[in-house]
């Protein structure tokens, strides 16, 4: 979001803290913990608060897999589908028309990526696939990838921490199905909150939940480093008020009023491996440490309580396609001919270099720019400029519109003037 929009909604943000009691305040953040129920093959179950392979632990947090098939390459015509090929620089490959009864379609993987927020199962179907279920009842067939972009999603373990049993590690292969439900108020197994505050950067302030140094997302999570006297220390987020970047470290205040500078880790210096913010009304930012200027830490509160509920049960995308020659199609949208749920997220990086995963529900209007940039309006009202990736530039593959019963019409990327959504 620009600066302008994010200051904004901070400003309404704390003028509303002020305004609620304080037992409004008090205990926020449980709500935010994935929760569901694991069956496994031999009908054993285990309920409680779920943290998958990859380390996600709220409903926030992205699920990243391999879709199986792409079956809107089918109606591409030979002549598109070598143009598209001809983009993909990796693999030069003939893409007559006999090459096209082989099924050999441009070389692309297709990630579904959906906030756990936005799924109702995932089935288990092979030693590195599954059957993802939407909340509207939708199937993905996906699989993972253990040796790239999608390691650790899908076929390892995931961890839930129930009531009763306490902490179970389930592999892969114990597994029959996953299902999520609204996590309870009351959560005995689990005394942690999840890492929350406001980072301030260059493109402006981003509030929600936190990841830092794409690791510890809790307060009872540790950062670590040393003093100027060489002397390790280590306090638990919970402990921390601000921190801000200084020379080769950071400086860090407590909530006992002591401030003490570190340095020497990753927690608190420019070896730092990433800080994400998430929220369930605008998505994902990733900044480096350069990026940072400073982080104010403190509890969620009901504001922004990020539970089941609020996330809306996803839609197929629609809207008007605006073409560079004055024509509009309207109907059904993939989007990259890839992407059709409005859960999954566009992804690019500002003019500053922040990364931005944005689902399409929030996003009311794409209009590229240039071969490079494309500007994304929110429905917040609030402008991004995005490049980098695949959605966001002149390597985006163009948009699919379904306008009724086998009527259906390609529009590549260079022929957009103005994507509007529904």
């Amino acid at each position: 979001m620009n600066r302008i929009g994010m200051g904004y909604r901070f400003l309404i943000g704390w003028l509303i803290v002020l305004l609620l009691p304080q037992a409004a305040l008090a205990g926020g953040g449980k709500e935010a913990f994935i929760y569901g129920e694991a069956t496994l093959v031999n009908g054993q179950r285990y309920r409680g608060v779920i943290r998958w392979s990859a380390g996600q632990r709220l409903w926030v947090d992205l699920l990243v897999a391999e879709k199986q098939d792409n079956p809107v390459l089918r109606y591409l015509s030979s002549a598109q589908l070598e143009k598209l090929s001809e983009e993909e620089t990796e693999k030069q490959t003939d893409w007559g028309f006999l090459n096209l009864w082989k099924n050999r379609y441009p070389a692309r993987k297709h990630p579904l990526r959906c906030r756990f927020g936005d799924l109702a199962a995932v089935h288990v179907t092979g030693g590195e696939e599954a059957l993802i279920t939407l909340r509207n009842g939708d199937k993905i067939k996906v699989k993972g990838d253990e040796e790239g972009s999608y390691k650790n999603q899908i076929g390892r373990f995931i961890t839930v921490y129930t009531d009763q049993q306490g902490k179970k590690k389930l592999d892969w292969d114990q597994i029959e199905s996953v299902r999520f439900f609204a996590t309870p108020p009351a959560l005995p197994a689990w005394n942690s909150l999840p890492l929350y505050g406001t980072v301030s950067t260059r493109s402006g302030d981003y509030t929600g939940f936190i990841r830092w140094d794409m690791d510890e997302d809790l307060t009872s999570d540790r950062l670590d480093g040393k003093t100027e006297q060489n002397e390790k220390k280590l306090f638990t987020f919970g402990q921390i008020v601000t921190l801000h970047p200084r020379d080769a470290g950071a400086l860090v205040k407590l909530k006992d009023g002591k401030e003490i500078y570190l340095k020497d880790n990753s927690d608190v210096s420019r070896t730092n491996h990433g800080i994400l913010v998430k929220h369930p009304d605008w998505g994902i930012v990733r900044l480096r440490w350069r990026d940072l200027k400073g982080v104010t830490f403190r509890e969620p509160d009901a504001r922004f309580a990020a539970g089941y509920d609020r996330f809306p049960v996803s839609k197929r995308l629609r809207g008007v396609v605006q073409t560079t020659n004055g024509q509009q199609v309207h109907g059904r949208l993939i989007f990259d001919l890839d992407e059709q749920w409005d859960c999954e997220p566009l992804d690019g990086q500002d003019i500053n270099g922040l990364s931005h995963q944005v689902p399409f529900r929030y996003i009311k209007t794409i209009t590229p720019r240039n071969h490079r940039y494309t500007a994304v309006l929110l429905r917040n009202g609030s402008t991004l400029v995005l490049g980098g990736q695949h959605d966001v530039s002149e390597k985006n593959w163009g948009v699919m519109v379904w306008r009724g019963k086998d009527k259906y019409r390609y529009i590549p990327w260079n022929q957009i003037r103005t994507l509007i959504l529904e």
